[in-house]
């Protein structure tokens, strides 16, 4: 049987099979696509970042490259989706809300810049109390006073309280390493790296034994990172880097609303507002967004490393 291949015998193929060429390269790609979709790792809402600065702020030259840093070991493995948004301009209030309707976002900037009632010689009014009287009050006090979480049962809220926040991330820890977890990082607490890892079980990652042995010992690696985030967040809130913004309820009870980053001389390099002519930054707050669904889940304390990485990389 002749079955060499001539000039003739291909320009046949390709004048009368063509069509078919076509539709299997079509469908051998739509497979490939189905195959990748399947397979692929899908981030729960738990597994996302999303950093925000509210409308009242602008972002600055780093903002722009915010998630690009963040992307580079900020976080720990289980964060698989990062992103960060500004909401200026004319729809920004209204983005903002949707966004947050469906639970999206972990932090964001705000301005805390509350005024003050003056008279004709330009001193602030005191009431009957000798209390400053308020004209004006700050966006932060306007967006999350009365809506705080404080307690691990809250399923509804709109901000954590920061002391709060600190302090459970404090008791999480405790869980893995013991009550002296602040000078040991052994994993020896009630509570193993197995147990929270669990929550990985059906992730395409660590279908295979091999990876869900790998996936523990990543596990192992978020926890240790967790612990080493916190002790440089609580070292700065010692050198007075960072600062608990705290606030009177209509109840009169305390509320931490949010975390004074403005002592971050860098900060307005990535976030900041106009002061007079002057860009500045020392009455911006970082808001640790509450999202009731995942009040309980083990990656609700990531915020705590986007903390030490604007610390290390906005002071000075």
């Amino acid at each position: 049987m002749d079955a060499r291949i001539t000039k003739q015998r291909l320009s046949n193929l390709i004048s009368y099979d063509w069509i078919k060429i076509v539709v299997t390269i079509v469908v051998a790609c739509l497979v490939l696509a189905l195959l990748f979709a399947f397979t692929a790792a899908r981030p729960r809402r738990a597994q996302e970042f999303y950093v925000y600065a509210y409308t009242d702020v602008s972002t600055g030259s780093d903002f722009s490259s915010l998630k690009e840093e963040l992307e580079d070991g900020v976080f720990s493995y289980d964060i698989l989706s990062v992103g960060t948004e500004g909401f200026d301009g004319s729809m920004g209030s209204t983005t903002y809300t949707l966004r947050r309707s469906v639970g999206s976002g972990n932090v964001l900037f705000v301005t805390d810049n509350r005024v003050y009632e003056t008279d004709e010689e330009g001193q602030i009014v005191l009431d009957e109390e000798g209390e400053p009287v308020v004209e004006t009050e700050s966006t932060l006090y306007t967006m999350a006073s009365g809506s705080v979480v404080s307690k691990d049962s809250s399923t509804a809220g709109v901000v954590y309280d920061t002391k709060y926040y600190l302090d459970a991330c404090e008791r999480y820890l405790a869980q893995f390493f013991g009550d002296d977890w602040r000078t040991s990082g052994v994993l020896d607490g009630d509570r193993t790296p197995e147990e929270s890892f669990a929550r990985n079980k059906k992730d395409n990652r660590f279908r295979s034994d091999e990876a869900y042995t790998q996936g523990v010992e990543l596990e192992k690696a978020r926890l240790c990172k967790l612990r080493e985030d916190l002790l440089a967040v609580e070292a700065a809130f010692e050198e007075g880097l960072l600062s608990h913004t705290c606030y009177e309820n209509a109840l009169g009870e305390e509320e931490n609303l949010g975390i004074d980053v403005g002592g971050l001389s860098g900060l307005h390099d990535l976030v900041y507002y106009m002061d007079g002519e002057e860009r500045a930054a020392d009455d911006i707050r970082l808001v640790l967004l509450f999202n009731g669904a995942l009040a309980q889940d083990d990656l609700r304390f990531e915020s705590i490393s986007f903390l030490r990485y604007l610390v290390e990389n906005y002071n000075g």
